[in-house]
């Protein structure tokens, strides 16, 4: 009996870790950037790596947020499987530092881990010459 417990405990652990890795990595094959003055669209390997990195790493910050000002780009993340994810993109040029909002969730703010927010801020800052 105590056999057979540990045997169901285990293929439900396996279960359960099998789900978790499929479901997460989800991949993107667009990102779509609008802001008052430019509208960009990347699909090219090497930009869609950094904008993965970037929304993977992510920190949560607890509590609720109001951010003053309007995002500097609104963006649409298109993933493999056709679903479609906004964001608000707050990046600050001069500093590399930024943050997202999920429009989804508009109260919580993910911050940019500090490589992957220079990685991005380098990327955007080629566009925008």
């Amino acid at each position: 009996m105590k056999r057979i417990s540990i045997l169901t405990f285990s293929l439900i652990i396996l279960l359960i870790l099998l789900f978790v890795l499929v479901r997460s990595k989800q991949e993107i094959v667009s990102v779509s950037l609008v802001s008052e003055t430019t509208k960009i669209t990347y699909t090219d390997s090497e930009s869609i790596q950094i904008f993965e990195d970037t929304i993977r790493t992510t920190k949560k910050v607890p509590g609720a947020i109001d951010v003053g000002g309007p995002p500097t780009y609104q963006m649409t993340v298109t993933y493999a499987d056709s679903e479609v994810v906004g964001f608000s993109l707050y990046m600050d040029f001069k500093t590399k530092n930024g943050f997202l909002i999920k429009d989804s969730n508009s109260e919580k703010m993910l911050d940019l881990k500090d490589k992957n927010a220079q990685e991005l801020a380098n990327l955007l800052i080629k566009e925008k010459k």
